[in-house]
């Protein structure tokens, strides 16, 4: 074995035994030509519509160590949680206890959120990640849009590439166009339903719209006549209940100037004319028709006014007295009529009107 302490160059003969090499020797020499990860379009992940995937041929160098997968790898992918998520990784892992260079798939934890599981690169072991895999809950198939290829990442992957060669990106294009063509046919059937929806409220709302006109000039047609028919029917009634009104104004004008008449008729005014000195005495004067009283006191030159009709009788409270004459009537014959009573003493004489006569009282009072 060449120690590096040495400093001896790659790769001469031996002679005498002074050239040793082995394998590590040989890393040593590709360590700084080929930086770790896969050759350029090689190891690409792929579904195939269901559980699986494949994993194409192809070279790899992980830290000098190289080797050539002749053939495809499938892979079988564990069954998909029926609520939860999760992420595979697809790994290829350099695995120094078993001298072997290997793909294996991780199988990441179930989660509402999931995440990939975490690199190993430390002992014997250092993994580089070829692909991520998004198993979705109740997931049966795997399209190409789940798997994310991670190979030209420099710190998951990284490419291996001569420095004469350009690299080709058409396996990265594909696997773009594939999961832009799904988030693009997602984003389109997202944006259909979206435009239907909005559609659909157009549509209900116009709807509504019109709805809400017919309805309002329904309302305000019904509005329209009613009050037309009201009208008709307020009018008629107000033409009778005017003319109602106008005839119960007559009526009670009518009835007030009559009343002011009969009253302007029936005033009378009662005037004593007597001989005696009878100041302070009280008459009773009655209404026959009514019967309604009035007490009448004398005083000199004091009037007494009677306003209601029908035949009256006077009389003196005091016996010793008497009224020539003792009845009269009040109707609307007379504005003013004024009366003329002779009061005298039993015993005595009395007059009525242009005649004199004598009489003999029946008591002394």
């Amino acid at each position: 074995m060449i120690k590096m302490a040495d400093n001896h160059a790659y790769f001469y003969n031996s002679k005498n035994g002074d050239r040793v090499y082995n394998a590590d020797s040989m890393t040593d020499w590709l360590r700084p030509f080929f930086v770790t990860g896969v050759f350029n379009g090689e190891l690409q992940v792929t579904a195939n519509d269901d559980m699986t995937v494949t994993v194409a041929g192809g070279y790899c160098n992980i830290g000098g160590k190289v080797k050539n997968f002749i053939s495809a790898t499938k892979i079988d992918l564990e069954t998909a949680s029926g609520t939860l998520d999760r992420i595979d990784t697809v790994i290829l892992r350099r695995n120094d206890t078993e001298r072997d260079i290997q793909i294996i798939v991780q199988t990441g934890g179930y989660s509402s959120n999931p995440s990939p599981s975490p690199l190993v690169r430390q002992g014997a072991y250092y993994d580089l990640k070829l692909a991520e895999i998004y198993v979705a809950a109740g997931t049966i198939r795997i399209t190409q849009a789940e798997i994310t290829d991670t190979r030209m990442d420099k710190d998951a992957c990284g490419w291996v590439c001569s420095t004469m060669k350009e690299i080709d990106f058409t396996q990265i294009t594909a696997q773009f166009n594939a999961y832009f063509a799904q988030y693009q046919g997602k984003i389109t059937a997202q944006f259909k339903t979206y435009v239907a929806y909005m559609t659909n409220l157009e549509q209900q709302g116009d709807a509504a719209y019109q709805s809400m006109l017919s309805t309002f000039f329904d309302y305000a047609r019904a509005q329209e006549t009613r009050f037309d028919d009201l009208y008709e029917e307020m009018r008629d009634l107000i033409g009778e209940a005017a003319a109602a009104q106008l005839q119960n104004q007559i009526d009670d004008i009518n009835a007030k100037i009559g009343t002011a008449i009969e009253d302007l008729a029936t005033k009378l005014v009662l005037i004593n004319d007597t001989k005696e000195d009878i100041t302070g005495q009280k008459f009773t004067i009655i209404n026959t028709d009514t019967g309604k009283s009035t007490v009448y006191e004398y005083t000199d030159g004091e009037k007494v006014h009677l306003t209601e009709h029908g035949d009256y009788t006077i009389s003196p409270q005091n016996e010793k007295y008497s009224v020539i004459p003792d009845t009269f009537r009040i109707d609307h014959t007379t504005t003013t009529e004024t009366l003329d009573f002779n009061i005298c003493t039993v015993n005595g004489y009395a007059y009525v009107g242009g005649y004199v006569g004598g009489y003999v009282a029946s008591g002394n009072n």
